[in-house]
């Protein structure tokens, strides 16, 4: 299902602020008030870790959502997420449990674990426990180890797609940052078409949106120091955004890979992956062209990050407001907050928290269909 949304009415007057009164005083207290609170957690994919940065034979423990998650990858392979605690008698799997081929082994007694689960035997060659470890559903996409959260413990429902990357030479370029505040920014931050123009400084700025059931695509047009520039934004639930960006002039392409990861309260991990051509590149040897783009890798990565990272701040500092008194110009804010609310808890949806209406809840039925319709055709040149 895809809606396209560019005309897409407010939801009600109040949706947007009154005009000014002639800067004369007023006597009306700011809405705002004490807002800086933690929003609940998400339903979705979201990143734990690169992929890179979990080999065979590793284990390894991550904040999730105000908890450990233990994260291991087997000798053959497998990328595993488990709540971290052994049903034994309690020892904290992260710290001190060991590989051993495909099993994930104790710390504490030895009993060993199938990347199914169960326990397959004990450290005493005693007969096994009825015992299983918690699973997360995992899958590792896009270059990252991701896993499925839900409030209600269902099974996953839609699917973040593989992004091929293969015809880019550059070698990708990885970043992460901590954050406080609100893992939605970056999919908010995307539609926000006025503050491209203020805060990035760029001009002749114009959006349009479009909607399935677990995605929420931007295509912005806009002149950067002169030169055409379009981004293609598509956001996955409130964890995963596919970025493209082309400045067709100089011949330059990016595609970012971009994670945003609730790690506890008001506390979140920015990560993204960026890998890029240039055209003037192209044209060389193979030979050349790769050890150009090993040289331009570091110098892309920083570029790219400061025009990123002017937002930070902000983001950290910033409340979540129910009821925002949007601008004219705020029109994909007003969509992304209607497309958003399904991510969440219905108890948070209501009218104090998300006052824009929310849509229908993603169904078990729309897995197929979102996934299926998020390969997006490489961006046309324009002039």
């Amino acid at each position: 299902m895809m809606t396209r949304t560019a005309a897409l009415p407010l939801a009600t007057a109040s949706d947007v602020a009154p005009p000014a009164s002639g800067g004369m005083p007023s006597n009306r207290r700011s809405t705002v008030g004490e807002t800086r609170a933690p929003l609940p957690y998400p339903d979705g994919w979201f990143s734990v870790c690169f992929s890179r940065d979990l080999p065979p034979g590793t284990v390894r423990t991550v904040p999730f959502m105000g908890q450990d998650l233990v994260l291991y990858r087997t000798a053959a392979g497998r990328a595993c997420a488990i709540d971290p605690y052994c049903p034994h008698l309690g020892a904290h799997l992260g710290v001190g449990g060991k590989v051993q081929g495909e099993e994930l082994v104790c710390p504490f007694h030895g009993l060993a674990f199938s990347p199914e689960g169960g326990c397959v035997r004990t450290g005493q060659g005693t007969t096994p426990p009825d015992a299983s470890l918690t699973l997360r559903y995992t899958k590792e996409v896009n270059g990252a180890v991701m896993v499925w959260a839900d409030h209600e413990n269902r099974p996953p429902n839609w699917e973040v797609p593989e992004r091929d990357l293969s015809a880019f030479a550059s070698p990708p370029q990885h970043s992460s940052h901590e954050m406080r505040g609100y893992p939605q920014d970056t999919g908010e931050n995307s539609v926000d078409q006025v503050h491209f123009g203020w805060l990035h400084g760029l001009t002749d700025t114009a959006a349009t949106y479009e909607v399935g059931d677990c995605w929420m695509e931007t295509l912005l047009t806009a002149r950067w120091h002169g030169q055409p520039m379009r981004m293609r934004m598509r956001q996955f639930g409130m964890g995963h955004v596919q970025a493209e960006s082309e400045m067709s002039r100089i011949g330059f392409r990016v595609i970012t890979m971009l994670y945003s990861t609730p790690t506890a309260p008001m506390e979140w991990t920015m990560s993204w992956i960026d890998t890029f051509e240039l055209a003037l590149f192209e044209r060389l040897p193979r030979p050349l062209r790769r050890a150009a783009y090993a040289l331009l890798g570091p110098v892309a990565k920083r570029w790219l990050a400061s025009f990123a990272q002017i937002d930070f701040p902000i983001w950290n500092a910033r409340a979540f407001l129910g009821r925002p008194k949007l601008l004219r110009g705020d029109r994909g804010i007003a969509e992304f907050r209607r497309w958003s609310a399904r991510f969440y808890p219905p108890s948070s949806t209501d009218k104090r928290v998300f006052p824009i209406r929310p849509v229908p809840p993603v169904s078990s039925a729309a897995s197929g269909a979102g996934a299926a319709g998020a390969s997006a055709e490489p961006l046309a040149p324009v002039s």
